[in-house]
């Protein structure tokens, strides 16, 4: 009996367990499956769904057509930046330097005292009561610890939880961090923890000076919770140190007393492996974490599994500091926490993420620059399985995007060089010190920052500017705008139907002109008037400035494809934020303190 002697319903459940590209292959070979496909619902959700970077949502009742033209009215809305909405939102209390952003609850430090670091109060709505009808409604919820807040680290979906980090002095001059492990939605302590207060390291208080400038990062996976502090070199003994707890039974499995100041931020790639970028050996350093303690239950010291080196440093410049992130987070759960079921009808698959690196550096001259660099997790989690030096083929999705070559296999800790990790699977970009100062700018393959306007006489004024890293979104929409630059080829002042993008245009008027040869390929859209290109070949990072001048000491070219889209509109933000589909616009004071939010909510109620 062959495939096709069973009954469709039988062939469509079989087929949808196939990664897409073996869909593709099963149209192109055989009619009747070309005809099985075309025409299951199933079967073209599943292959949408891939193609997104997104996952289905098992707990939404929507029936799989209504998310099949969800999906795709989505994804559009997003090639075209088509804001369905825009609320602003005041803020109706005096907000601190603490805040996060995930799974559609976002978090504000209160400041109440005045001081100027840390937070004496916690305040967190939904995204989407305040984008709500009754907009004019309180909906920012308190926890108050009674004592003083340095940062928090949040676990939404999977636990309800929220990590308060607190410090206080004691008599002797010592400075004690804890941890308070809180549910979030009561604000009470959290009912799975059997320590609901851990108390971390003790060490000497800092100087008055730096008390205020101790950097704190919190990532809570599964059962592990993740804890760093770091200290300006020569102020504290250590400046810094990580430590691993089993939150649910207060446990430290590992830690790595820290004695240098190389260290101040992390971030998870997997359930198990951490990013770990190293700012004095100019690296990022890639480690497992363990879920059980020593033999003798004492916490094991963290090891290094591999090192990236990132490119060589020129003389006089050296990384001061460096943060990163990853959304949304690979996780073992199968069930997410009540109070914050999701009901959307598919989520952002975690194993197609982006990671984002904004490393600030310094020089001898005391000049200042930020870079930012982006790169899949896939790519990182690939050198830690790469067993032998032949080339190995890392993909998202069936997409390759990096090759690894030469690893060495002697070394117990594989060092491996910029050159054979980096130029294909990274993209550097150079961004501002501002938008640089939010980590919550990316999600899923999406990167969103600002970019200052310089035809505005208003210098506050700024451009929204999203990028995509999704290799299926660029190769779709390149492929799109040279079908449409070859129809249209030599001619001018051509005319669209409408809705469709129209290529090489100038201020929203459509001209054409020649692009065979082009780098990028530039489009705008007629309604939303967005002003996008298309990148898919190796760019130079620095390349107008001086050789003097350049961070690095070699030339840095990177290639890892992208659309990059940029609002027509100017608004007067700071920065932007972004969480699943909302672009979130932050209006300063004149201290640099959060005064205003804009939501704007990517549309989906209507077909592209």
């Amino acid at each position: 009996m062959s495939l096709l002697n069973l009954s469709p319903e039988l062939v469509v459940h079989i087929l949808s367990y196939l990664h897409y590209t073996d869909l593709h292959a099963c149209k192109r070979v055989n009619v009747a499956l070309n005809r099985l496909i075309q025409g299951s619902v199933l079967l073209q959700y599943s292959m949408q769904l891939q193609l997104s970077g997104y996952e289905d949502n098992p707990s939404s009742t929507m029936v799989i057509l209504d998310k099949l033209k969800l999906l795709k009215q989505q994804e559009s809305a997003w090639s075209r930046l088509d804001f369905q909405t825009q609320t602003s939102v005041r803020i109706p209390f005096n907000p601190s330097s603490i805040y996060d952003l995930t799974d559609g609850v976002l978090l504000l430090g209160e400041s109440v005292s005045g001081i100027q670091s840390g937070a004496d109060k916690i305040r967190w709505t939904r995204l989407s009561d305040l984008v709500a009808v009754d907009a004019r409604r309180e909906h920012w919820e308190k926890i108050d610890v009674g004592a003083h807040i340095i940062d928090v680290g949040l676990a939404v979906q999977e636990h309800d939880l929220i990590v308060v980090a607190t410090d206080r002095e004691t008599d002797d001059h010592q400075t004690v961090f804890e941890l308070r492990l809180i549910q979030l939605s009561t604000g009470l302590s959290h009912p799975l923890a059997s320590s609901p207060l851990l108390t971390l390291a003790t060490i000497p208080s800092p100087p008055e000076q730096v008390a205020g400038q101790c950097s704190v990062c919190i990532e809570i996976i599964g059962d592990l919770l993740c804890f760093m502090f770091h200290y300006p070199s020569g102020s504290t003994t250590p400046p810094a140190m990580f430590e691993v707890y089993n939150w649910k039974t207060g446990q430290c499995l590992q830690l790595r007393g820290i004695d240098c100041p190389s260290y101040s931020t992390f971030t998870f790639l997997a359930p198990d492996i951490i990013a770990l970028p190293n700012c004095t050996d100019n690296a990022i350093e890639l480690c497992r974490i363990g879920a059980r303690p020593g033999k003798d239950g004492k916490p094991l010291e963290l090891q290094t599994s591999c090192i990236l080196q990132l490119p060589r440093l020129g003389t006089g410049h050296s990384i001061a500091q460096v943060t990163c992130r990853s959304e949304p987070k690979m996780t073992n759960a199968t069930r997410n926490a009540r109070p914050f079921r999701s009901k959307e009808p598919f989520h952002l698959n975690p194993k197609n993420a982006i990671v984002i690196f904004n490393v600030m550096t310094h020089d001898s001259h005391g000049f200042h620059e930020c870079l930012t660099l982006i790169v899949h997790t896939a790519s990182l989690l690939s050198a830690l399985s790469a067993k032998k030096p032949p080339t190995i083929s890392i993909s998202v999705d069936g997409i390759p995007i990096a090759g690894l070559s030469d690893l060495p296999s002697d070394d117990p800790t594989p060092r491996i060089p910029w050159a054979q990790w980096g130029p294909r699977s990274c993209r550097w970009l150079e961004t501002s010190f501002g938008a640089s100062r939010w980590i919550t700018t990316t999600c899923g393959q999406r990167y969103v920052t600002v970019e200052e306007d310089p035809i505005e006489d208003d210098s506050t004024r700024s451009t929204i500017v999203v990028y995509d890293f999704n290799p299926h979104t660029v190769r779709r929409l390149a492929a799109a705008h040279r079908k449409k630059r070859r129809r249209l080829r030599g001619y001018w002042d051509v005319s669209l139907p409408e809705g469709e993008l129209a290529v090489g245009s100038v201020e929203g008027v459509a001209t054409f002109a020649r692009l065979e040869d082009a780098v990028l390929i530039p489009f705008t859209d007629p309604k939303t008037r967005v002003i996008g290109q298309i990148q898919c070949e190796p760019t130079e990072l620095m390349a107008g400035y001086a050789t003097e001048y350049r961070i690095f000491d070699e030339t840095v070219r990177t290639s890892l494809p992208f659309a990059q889209l940029s609002s027509f509109e100017t608004f007067a933000y700071g920065a932007v934020l972004l969480d699943r589909n909302m672009i979130i616009g932050v209006k300063l004071n004149d201290s640099d303190d959060i005064k205003e939010l804009v939501i704007h909510s990517i549309g989906s109620g209507r077909a592209g």
